[in-house]
């Protein structure tokens, strides 16, 4: 009975209509349905942003790449049994060897640097499939003497599908640099230009096949393995294993299976696709942290309204708390009513900032694309870019405690002031 009572004055002071009481009552509400908007929203988007980074470096880079511990070229053999032991575990996908290295290319006077995987046909094929939704121009098909590149690549150089690139090895190159060096400190003008004249890069053609988008499918340039050999100075050597997992998200612990069944020589080590990204996943796991604290401070200033709320309407009903208390009402019952009626703000506000943030996640592109028109900017964006569209992923465990943190700041909130009309004196309430 006296729960109802609690419950129907906590209603019924909430209710208030055409009242200064009525006004703050709905500040409240929004306040605290604009700190959950914000909480589930910016949590989610960030969330979505770290999953399609995440995506663009398991899709773009080679999940695990397996090579002497000095990078230094190893001979097929020592590769074959390694590349036999990787292929035995469960956890691989696929496996192939591989050569990276550094070329430089050139064309029409412009030149330009790139980072080259050789991979044979059989493990080609696997891989171009996985950056073939990447592809801008010509054909992903790797053929001997042709190469795919990066965007940015074709474009410092100016070509397209079908040009003829010449190419230098960086070791060729570098001695090169050294041979120059040596020349210029030769003090007899006869012997220096004669040491220039010896001094040749011996660059191979090769033909371009097509462009990647550099953004989504990585800086690499890819060549076969034979082409690779040939133009890199490789011979029949290589530069290790490279393998495609099942599960790229538990990359760590498959090193670790690996190790322990013995698959990676002792003398080899193994780089990671997440190495490429280490550093960036996390500053946004640093990120989203600060974030978390930055809107946990918008949630408590959204409880201090509610307190505003119930300040205000503790002294507003003075006269009616000194009359309950005079009937004898319990000092928990004085309580109870402003704590329910704080819980009533609470739920509300909670349950619109919910609906809202639902909202604005189910529309957050057409969103996007509204603010663009009206500011100016570029209203569509080319389905292959990066974050083309604004990425969110929703994570239920955070709602559940979002929601619940909000209705227990709120009914923290309302304690104090609570308390505070509870301890009133009916005499001087009634009097007032």
């Amino acid at each position: 009975m006296l729960s109802n009572v609690t419950f129907f004055l906590a209603r019924r002071y909430l209710r208030a209509k055409r009242s200064f009481v009525s006004v703050i009552t709905v500040i409240s509400i929004l306040g605290v349905a604009v700190g959950v908007l914000m909480m589930i929203v910016v949590s989610s988007v960030m969330k979505g942003f770290e999953g399609e980074f995440r995506k663009v470096l398991i899709g773009s880079e080679p999940h695990i790449l397996l090579h002497p511990q000095d990078k230094e070229p190893t001979d097929a053999k020592s590769t074959a049994d390694v590349l036999a032991k990787v292929r035995q575990q469960p956890d691989v996908l696929a496996a192939s060897s591989y050569i990276n290295s550094v070329m430089y290319a050139e064309h029409d006077g412009l030149q330009s640097g790139m980072d080259v995987l050789g991979l044979p046909e059989d493990g080609a094929k696997f891989y171009m499939a996985k950056i073939a939704k990447h592809k801008l121009e010509g054909s992903l098909e790797l053929t001997p003497g042709g190469v795919v590149c990066a965007d940015y690549v074709s474009g410092q150089l100016n070509v397209h599908p079908g040009d003829t690139l010449s190419v230098y090895a960086s070791s060729n190159v570098t001695s090169a640099v050294k041979r120059f060096r040596i020349a210029s400190d030769e003090q007899d003008e006869t012997k220096r230009h004669a040491a220039y004249k010896e001094i040749k890069l011996h660059p191979k053609e090769i033909k371009l096949l097509g462009s990647t988008r550099a953004e989504s499918a990585g800086s690499y340039g890819y060549v076969t393995l034979e082409t690779a050999q040939q133009v890199l100075g490789f011979g029949d050597q290589v530069s290790g294993v490279l393998i495609e997992l099942k599960q790229p998200g538990e990359v760590k612990d498959a090193i670790k299976r690996f190790t322990a069944a013995g698959v990676i020589p002792a003398n080899w080590s193994a780089s990671l696709w997440t190495d490429a990204g280490d550093a960036r996943l996390a500053a946004m796991s640093n990120e989203r942290v600060m974030m978390w604290i930055v809107l946990l401070i918008i949630a408590i200033v959204a409880a201090f309204s509610v307190m505003n709320t119930t300040i205000t309407v503790t002294t507003q009903k003075r006269r009616e708390i000194g009359v309950l208390t005079a009937l004898g009402s319990r000092q928990s019952q004085i309580i109870g009513i402003f704590v329910t009626q704080a819980a009533f703000v609470g739920m509300l506000g909670t349950l619109t900032g919910l609906i809202l943030s639902g909202l604005v996640l189910r529309y957050r592109d057409e969103i996007r694309l509204g603010i663009a028109v009206l500011s100016g900017g570029s209203a569509s964006a080319d389905s292959g870019m990066f974050l083309a569209t604004i990425p969110a992923q929703i994570e239920p465990w955070f709602i559940v405690v979002t929601c619940l943190g909000s209705i227990s700041f709120c009914l923290l909130a309302a304690l104090p002031p609570a308390w505070l009309a509870s301890k009133v004196d009916p005499a001087v309430a009634l009097r007032d």
